[in-house]
Parts: structure tokens; sequence; C-alpha cells
């Protein structure tokens, strides 16, 4: 995969420890170099923007978030409202990564400009499989800001 020699940061905002482990081993079988970032929740994905604003040298800004919806605390959809809100942040992609195949959910996050939605199979070859076609596409064709 094409990525001019360079490492590209995805923020991974999901609690599930499964899926966090099933999400990274996708990402890391690309042959790209990825700095894989995983908060456990809407407040630490807040907290580790923020720094990467204020410390890009340690906290590498995400070319790329994938977004669980279903967290305690504040929801993946809080989450995408808040950071396409913020004139910083608002030009991350963001992907939603979730169970739900609620209309109404697919709905709200293309309306709260999420860039992507994605169903996790319960097959988790079938859901790496997706999750790899993603990373293809999002960092070999789609022009990603880089830092």
């Amino acid at each position: 995969m094409e990525n001019d020699g360079k490492q590209v940061c995805v923020l991974l905002v999901e609690d599930d420890p499964g899926d966090q482990k099933l999400i990274k081993t996708a990402l890391m079988d690309q042959g790209c170099e990825i700095n894989l970032k995983i908060a456990s929740s809407g407040e630490a994905a807040m907290d580790y923007l923020k720094m990467s604003t204020e410390d890009a040298v340690r906290y590498s800004r995400p070319s790329l978030i994938l977004l669980d919806l279903n967290m305690p605390g504040m929801g993946g959809k809080a989450f995408l409202k808040k950071i396409k809100a913020d004139e910083d942040l608002c030009s991350i992609p963001v992907v939603v990564v979730t169970t739900s195949d609620s209309e109404t959910d697919i709905r709200e996050c293309y309306a709260s400009h999420a860039a992507g939605y994605i169903e996790k199979s319960a097959v988790p070859e079938e859901f790496g499989d997706v999750l790899k076609r993603l990373t293809r596409y999002w960092f070999s064709v789609s022009a990603v800001l880089k830092g």
C-alpha cells in the first residue's frame, strides 16, 4: 500500500477490548506504517485530540478516526458532533464502526459529517476483511492529511 513512506496515525475510539484487538490486527496487516492510538471512551479521545493540537511531536494528529457509537459516558454520536463542531479538528475524517444497523443512527451520523458507516460483522474474519479494504482505500486511494 502506498503512503509515501510516512507513518499515518489512526485513532480508534472503542471501549470493547475484543473489538480493539480485532481492529488492531486488521490494521496492522496492511503493510503500511500505521500508528494506532486507542481511546476507550469519547472523553479519552477528546483528551488525545486536544494534546495532538498542543504537542504534535508527542501526540500525532490522526489521519483517520474509527469510532464506535455505543460507549459509556460520551457516546459516539456526541463525540462526532463535538469533533465536527471544532474548527481545529473538523477536517479529520471519522468512520463509524458499530454494531448498530439502525437507519436513524446511519442518518444521524452522516448528518453529523461522518465519512463512512460500517457495521461490525458477527463473523470476525468478515469484519477484518472490511477493515482491510477500508484501510487500503483510505491510505492508498483517498487523499489524507498527514499532520
